[in-house]
């Protein structure tokens, strides 16, 4: 048994395992480290998972001596192996508790103490807070989100049905219990998504209540890059996976949020029916133009006017080989000008 535990036990204090995802962040990695160093909450254990780093990466996480810091290096698994990644860590925590904390993000100095005191109080899975979003030279853009007060109250049936359609927890924010975790089995990266967050997070919803603070309990890094055609497509397909994972729920559990949520079938038809319009839109940008003619023809069959107008002209765009974003971009200058 490890000193830190006896302390912990000593002291009555529950253990908080960080899991530090990390890929060449030379640049940051020495910031997410300190802000853990410097966390009132001492009792805790930073697992970090270096992803094959080709920078200074891991000289940096080196040169930190504390025993509560783990460090393990494999070889490159890249973004679609990240819940892979995550969960080795999750393997080997101790923690009653799991919070994360990517290489490239740090917290405030007291946001364990706080949200552990919190967490403690209450039955909720997982806790989460607000976000400071910065950019790469550690300017503040702005908060996310900017009014976290509507769910602050919503039940566990509510907080899934916003998650169906928007991730609004920001991951350095996030604290869940780990035996919620396991058994809600582990951290989820369903094939052709590069995040483990809105999926793992709907899968807590089902396991318990979430405790969402009016606090900055995290700072997140955007960097300043041009999200590529290729990631677009993949972020839309992305989206397809919150109606399949509803589908997949007991009839029991769709009925209950059905009657919790008010107009969710709706919502989640039209979310459905926008799927293949916007998916085309994205093959044009990739000039795949015979697989965004495919999709917008499935949003044609479906649909109200206005929705079927826009396919059709998506599939004239696709056969005349046209940029559909540069039209809309035409339009809303000629409006201007009107």
């Amino acid at each position: 048994m490890n000193t830190i535990k006896n302390v912990n036990e000593m002291n009555n204090k529950p253990l908080i395992s960080i899991i530090t995802p990390t890929y060449n962040h030379e640049e940051f990695i020495g910031q997410c480290i300190e802000s853990v160093l410097a966390q009132t909450y001492v009792e805790w254990e930073q697992i970090i998972v270096d992803d094959g780093s080709t920078d200074e990466t891991a000289d940096i996480i080196s040169d930190y001596r504390d025993k509560r810091i783990k460090y393990i290096r494999q070889s490159n698994q890249g973004i679609w192996n990240l819940g892979r990644s995550y969960n080795n860590a999750l393997d080997i925590s101790q923690g009653k508790y799991i919070a994360v904390l990517e290489g490239d993000d740090f917290w405030p100095p007291d946001k364990l103490e706080l949200q552990i005191r919190a967490m403690e109080k209450t039955g909720a899975v997982l806790g989460w807070g607000k976000a400071r979003i910065i950019n790469s030279r550690g300017e503040t853009m702005t908060v996310s989100p900017e009014d976290i007060r509507p769910f602050m109250e919503m039940s566990k049936e509510q907080m899934m049905g916003f998650l169906l359609f928007e991730n609004p927890i920001p991951s350095p924010t996030v604290v869940c219990r780990k035996s919620a975790l396991e058994q809600a089995g582990g951290f989820k990266q369903p094939a052709g998504l590069p995040y483990v967050d809105e999926p793992t997070w709907l899968r807590l919803c089902l396991q318990g209540e979430f405790l969402a603070e009016d606090e900055i309990r995290g700072c997140y890094r955007r960097h300043e890059s041009q999200v590529t055609a290729y990631m677009l497509t993949t972020m839309i397909r992305a989206s397809r996976y919150s109606i399949d994972f509803f589908y997949s729920l007991p009839a029991s559990v769709k009925a209950n949020l059905a009657e919790r949520v008010p107009g969710l079938n709706e919502k989640l038809l039209r979310k459905e029916i926008e799927y293949d319009y916007y998916l085309g839109r994205a093959n044009l940008l990739e000039g795949k133009y015979a697989e965004a003619r495919m999709n917008f023809l499935k949003a044609l069959g479906r649909g109200h006017a206005s929705h079927k107008a826009k396919a059709l002209i998506g599939i004239i765009s696709s056969l005349c080989k046209i940029d559909l974003e540069r039209l809309d971009d035409l339009s809303k200058k000629c409006r201007i000008r009107k």
